[in-house]
């Protein structure tokens, strides 16, 4: 036994050093080095990632596992080929290398793009060491920290792996948080010890900071007091918001107030949806930025048949007595398709934003950024139009075109959306069908 034990170690450690020679051939080197020269390298618990060190590139993230994915989407070759360019078949040569190799061909580039480094020359950042910041923690969260109609607290001592969410109040940051920060209607306080690893977000309210707190991704703010302030219209804002809810009665101030509240509305409901649903909004954007025109016309074939399908639902349902009581998901189902049209509308706000950023070289920008300049870009034209309408009654005729282009506009930005929400989902049914049925192997012939 103990020379049959000793021949078995020895078996296992010449396959070793084979296998490690093999991981370090020189075809996989220069392919690492291929792919380093153009992307950032992150490991993934089944495969790897690459992030694209062009600013300027619509593509954030591509998986590299049993599948290739960019964007949280599963490509094909040809798909892979639209979107990166001649960079795909470097992409393709590492989805074919084996998984353990794969990994340890990027085990030690992982751990240098874990490690920031300090340029020759240049003083050692005024930070805590990594072993002196684990020191400090005392109580480590995993997942998410979300908290709607109140307020979120991070305490001193305290880390938190995922982001911090608080819908309808603030949050409190003395601890340290792994990913992004937001604040719907609040606002975010950064103590002096507060560390933030990710974006910082607040809608409706401010993001303050004490010195000595670290931020280390960007910060947006959007304050609806202070646009309510700039314009001076903040004393009618209690009187005519709910009343202008419509922002086509009244006169032209009525109007222009209404469109003003709607504005507010939108961005507060698209904040949410960025929130709630990032990833079905950014495969939305995606979507109608690869064929925006099939998207639409899904979005109106789909309009134009929801209402007679659920009303003959509706009546199906009535006439069978097994039915009845299914007819108390109908509320729920509407729901749930305005929920839809919500998300795919932020898409189509997100596409339209990254669109304008390219086209007028506004630089780089958090998602969030995107879909707020996609809003007021959605709405400008009544925005517009019912600026004008305070001229007078001689500025009638270019109000209404004004007012009807925007109301068409906005139309077709939500059936779009819509539509590619719809396409995205039969698209993850058809792979998952595809996944779950047995492959036939193909049978010589005779």
């Amino acid at each position: 036994m103990r020379m049959l034990s000793l021949g078995v170690a020895t078996i296992v450690a010449v396959l070793t050093v084979s296998l490690g020679a093999q991981e370090l051939r020189p075809e996989d080197r220069a392919l690492r080095t291929e792919i380093e020269s153009r992307y950032d390298i992150v490991p993934l618990s089944n495969g790897i990632g690459l992030r694209p060190k062009a600013s300027n590139s619509d593509v954030r993230l591509i998986e590299v596992s049993d599948a290739i994915s960019v964007n949280g989407v599963v490509v094909t070759g040809r798909e892979l080929r639209e979107r990166v360019g001649s960079d795909a078949d470097t992409i393709l040569k590492l989805s074919y290398l084996d998984p353990a190799v794969r990994r340890a061909v990027f085990a030690d580039a992982a751990e240098s793009a874990a490690r920031p480094e300090t340029p020759q020359g240049a003083p050692a950042p005024d930070r805590p060491e990594p072993d002196r910041e684990r020191d400090r923690i005392e109580h480590r969260s995993g997942g998410d920290r979300v908290r709607i109609f109140g307020d979120v607290t991070v305490r001193e001592g305290e880390a938190i792996s995922g982001q911090v969410v608080a819908v309808f109040g603030s949050v409190r940051i003395d601890g340290e948080v792994g990913d992004q920060v937001v604040a719907v209607l609040g606002s975010v306080d950064l103590g002096p010890k507060a560390v933030v690893r990710g974006d910082i977000v607040s809608v409706g309210g401010r993001v303050h900071r004490a010195d000595g707190a670290d931020v280390r991704g960007g910060v947006t703010e959007v304050s609806l007091q202070d646009a309510s302030t700039n314009t001076r219209l903040a004393p009618w804002l209690g009187g005519l918001g709910m009343l202008s809810l419509f922002d086509g009665f009244g006169g032209a101030f009525p109007r222009l107030m209404g469109t003003t509240f709607r504005l507010c509305l939108l961005l507060i409901f698209v904040s949410l949806a960025m929130v709630v649903a990032r990833g079905p909004v950014e495969r939305s954007a995606q979507r109608i930025s690869d064929n925006p025109i099939k998207a639409a016309l899904v979005g109106l074939v789909a309009e134009v048949f929801a209402v007679p399908v659920l009303v003959l639902t509706c009546i199906v349902l009535a006439i069978s007595i097994v039915g009845i009581p299914l007819l108390l998901l109908i509320p729920f189902v509407i729901l749930f398709l305005l929920v839809l049209a919500l998300v795919g509308f932020t898409g189509t706000a997100m596409a339209i934003g990254q669109w304008m950023r390219r086209r007028f070289s506004l630089g780089t920008g958090t998602a969030f950024s995107d879909v707020w300049i996609g809003v007021l870009v959605i709405l400008f034209p009544v925005l517009i139009g019912r600026l004008v309408g305070l001229g007078g009654f001689l500025t009638g005729p270019i109000v209404f075109l004004l007012v009807a282009a925007g109301f068409g506009l906005e139309f077709l930005a939500w059936s779009t959306g819509l539509g590619a929400v719809l396409s995205n989902g039969f698209s993850q049914l058809q792979a998952r069908r595809a996944l779950r049925t047995p492959r036939t192997p193909a049978v010589p012939a005779p």
